[in-house]
């Protein structure tokens, strides 16, 4: 069985450096990942020294992941760093068995090193993911977990069920700097301590809807290419229909906010609802959720919200072919202003 060593050998790493295929730290590419559906989450995972590649130039995305590998992955990709060698270890891995061990974490190869090489499955996965959310299931539940926290999704498109997951499966490198990217993303940064009694049954997230999961990217997708470009907000999902991003520090405050809006029906964008129309931020986060969306909106739209807002009169326009609404919602605090996408008139939008 294939091992894979470039996980943990820095002499390999140095070859590989030399021979023009290993680390992204040196600008280095793979030969196999160019298109790959993982490339940029492989060269951020290398960046960030859960993983290298091999020397001959390849990167092995396919390739199933062992037990062993699993957890060193997991413990430098969600703490940021490496443990530390120590005079007790004999193999490469026993420093990562002995830290998840006395962290109560199920590693198999901890007290039988001969299953250390034997590629771990989905299920032991989600066993050792529930582990490190500090809590205690196993099995169908610890499946349920993942998905219910949308930590992972199933093996199966577009199927979230405990059968859609595939348990007995294996998983590949990529798929797994594809989850550890996931919980870094959803603010996962600590390894807690395993409940020695199993959790609560009761206490399992729900399996996610197609619409939570539409809503969950959404909430991604708006985070990684417009929230980053602006400070001193937060941002949440509503648990609706709504991502809010907004400058107030508690959720118990006025809510000065711009929020993204999508429809369930067409599980798509719907609108967009500014607390302030005449803000700057506010204003420039609009153009940039509108261009997100598709919507060429640019300064000479901003002049139709102010003359909405102005007028108190709805304003209906024409986008990038589509049909916008601009309501002064007249009725609410004034500056609210809400430019919703008119996606159930076929004959104008």
């Amino acid at each position: 069985m294939l091992k894979l060593r470039a996980l943990c050998v820095p002499i390999l790493l140095v070859v590989s450096l030399i021979a023009g295929a290993g680390s992204a730290f040196a600008g280095v590419t793979f030969r196999d990942i160019d298109n790959h559906w993982a490339k940029t989450t492989i060269e951020w995972g290398v960046n960030k020294g859960i993983v290298n590649g091999y020397a001959n130039g390849m990167f092995m995305p396919n390739q199933n992941v062992t037990e062993a590998e699993f957890i060193r992955m997991l413990v430098v990709g969600i703490t940021g760093k490496d443990l530390q060698e120590t005079y007790l270890t004999e193999l490469w891995s026993d420093k990562y068995y002995n830290y998840l061990h006395f962290k109560n974490y199920p590693v198999h190869g901890f007290a039988d090193k001969s299953l250390r090489g034997k590629y771990i499955t989905r299920a032991h996965v989600a066993e050792l993911i529930a582990s490190a959310d500090g809590v205690n299931y196993s099995g169908n539940q610890a499946i349920q977990y993942v998905l219910g926290k949308k930590y992972a999704q199933g093996r199966i498109k577009g199927e979230n069920t405990i059968e859609g997951y595939v348990g007995s499966g294996t998983i590949t490198r990529a798929e797994v700097l594809q989850l550890i990217r996931n919980l870094s993303e959803r603010g996962m940064s600590n390894l807690y301590d395993r409940p020695a009694a199993p959790s609560a049954e009761a206490m399992l997230p729900a399996l996610p809807t197609p619409w939570d999961l539409f809503r969950d990217e959404m909430y991604l997708v708006i985070r990684q290419k417009v929230f980053g470009n602006y400070s001193g907000y937060r941002i949440y999902d509503d648990g609706q229909n709504k991502i809010v991003m907004t400058s107030t520090k508690q959720s118990g405050e006025t809510d000065y906010a711009v929020s993204v809006q999508f429809e369930p029906q067409i599980m798509g964008f719907s609108g967009i609802e500014l607390s302030s129309a005449a803000d700057k931020t506010q204003r420039s986060m609009l153009l940039d959720l509108l261009r997100l969306y598709g919507f060429e909106a640019d300064s000479s739209f901003l002049a139709k919200v102010d003359a909405a807002e102005k007028n108190k009169k709805a304003l209906e326009l024409k986008v990038s072919g589509k049909t916008l609404v601009i309501d002064p919602l007249i009725a609410s605090p004034a500056g609210h202003v809400l430019i919703y996408y008119k996606w159930w008139d076929g004959s104008r939008a």
